[in-house]
Order: C-alpha cells, then sequence, then structure tokens
C-alpha cells in the first residue's frame, strides 16, 4: 500500500464546513472534501464530473494536527450594484496539519502523485487566497496510512518547537489524528463528519456524512543541542 503524505501549513487556512453566504466558518482541521477538491482540481476535474468526483471518496483519508493555530474572525463589507452587507469569514492564523491519503491501487495512487506534482489547477489550503507552501508534497512511501500517522517526524513550526522544548522539556509529544473509521478497530469510539462528498456541482453541491475515529499518537520531540544552533551574529563577533 501506498500512502502520499500532504503538509498544510503558512499564514492562513480555512477549511469550511457548514457555511452559509454571510459566515464562513472554517473546522479545526483539514475536512475530507476538501482535499477531495483539491486533488480532483489537481486531475483537472471539473465541478459537474460528479462521477470522477465521488470516485475520490474511496481514498482512505487521515489528518493529524501539528500545530493548532488560533482562530482569525475577518470583518468583511462586500458591495453589489444596490446593496450593502457584512460577511464574517473565519480562518485558523500560524496552524500546521499532516494530511495523508492511501488506497490498495498503487498504480492510481502514482497517478495522484503525478497530478499533484504538476496540477491542472493550482492547489490551495480551503480558499483561494491561501495557496500551499514548498513543503506542501512531502512525498509518497511505501506503508499504510495509520502507520505513518504514528510515526512521521513532527512537523510544527520551528519556533513553536522551540517554545514546547523551552517550556515542556519533554522527549516526546502527544498529537490528535482523524482518520476514517474502517481503518481501526471497531471498538474504538467514533464521530460523524459531513464531509463525504456528493456533488460540487455549483447548482446541487452536496456532501453526505463519514464515519470518523479520533485517536492520539506520541511522536519523538528532536531536540537540538544549543551549541550547534545557527548564530546569525557570530560571524561579526557580536556576543
Amino acid at each position: 500500500m501506498k500512502t502520499i503524505i500532504l503538509k498544510f501549513s503558512g499564514p492562513l487556512q480555512s477549511w469550511g464546513i457548514g457555511s452559509y453566504f454571510e459566515s464562513r466558518d472554517t473546522a479545526r482541521y483539514p475536512t475530507k472534501s476538501a482535499i477531495i477538491g483539491l486533488i480532483a482540481g489537481a486531475l483537472g476535474y471539473r465541478r459537474d464530473e460528479t462521477e470522477k468526483i465521488q470516485r475520490l471518496n474511496e481514498l482512505s483519508f487521515g489528518v493529524r494536527i501539528e500545530q493548532r493555530g488560533t482562530l482569525l474572525k475577518d470583518y468583511h463589507i462586500a458591495k453589489s450594484s444596490n446593496q450593502t452587507y457584512v460577511t464574517n469569514r473565519y480562518y485558523l492564523q500560524d496552524a500546521v496539519f499532516l494530511a495523508m491519503i492511501s488506497h490498495t491501487d498503487s498504480n492510481w495512487i502514482d497517478i495522484l502523485e503525478n497530478a499533484l506534482l504538476h496540477p491542472i489547477f493550482p492547489p490551495y489550503m480551503g480558499r483561494r487566497s491561501a495557496p500551499v507552501d514548498s513543503e506542501f508534497f512531502q512525498g509518497v512511501v511505501e506503508e499504510s496510512l495509520l502507520s505513518i500517522i504514528k510515526s512521521y517526524p513532527w512537523q510544527a513550526s520551528v519556533w513553536y518547537q522551540k517554545k514546547f522544548n523551552r517550556e515542556k522539556d519533554l522527549d516526546r509529544i502527544k498529537l490528535d489524528a482523524y482518520v476514517d473509521a474502517n481503518l481501526l478497530d471497531n471498538s474504538e469510539p467514533r464521530m460523524f463528519q459531513r464531509d463525504r462528498v456528493e456533488s460540487f456541482n455549483v447548482m446541487n453541491r452536496n456532501h453526505g456524512f463519514r464515519p470518523v475515529k479520533p485517536m492520539q499518537v506520541e511522536i519523538q520531540v528532536v531536540k537540538k543541542d544549543k551549541d550547534t544552533e545557527h548564530d546569525a551574529f557570530q560571524g561579526i563577533g557580536v556576543v
């Protein structure tokens, strides 16, 4: 089995779920429907190619929260020809996530890998104003999604990891993750998220419910020796 690893980091992200025109909310982490939309765009699918898009629901999906970030509210005034109206748009700022997709069909994963590396439509983090950065595509590995989500190195920002090391001084950190329910044992608790894609068609946009299971993983914290950290002033003799 092959697993694709994607990283979402940047000043702003917004993963809309249940939004209405006056209020554009965001989920606290990337939704499966958002990632399917990103992949569909990379493949060049149009919104009305429902059958092709629905097939992407077959991909196994998991997301791990590397750095939660904080909620930002954008008070936005818009005008039409004869009306002024207000919208509240919500974003996550300074957040970092890992999203993982896998399937037993390795050839299909190879096709998706090529599309993500050479997308027809550019990928973004929930909204066009938040494009992905250079670390977006982390690679493809010959391991299961669960194996990767439990072992992949912590991807929080450098400043965040330094703050954690300074305040906690622990060798391991516990990270929250959410995966397709069928990937874990049936004894685990489950919840339902409305992020199964039924249609992206603008005339009939629709999402169904998807069973999800939360999990918590422990990841090794890589601590840097203070003596080996880069000193920007060393070369000019400033102490």
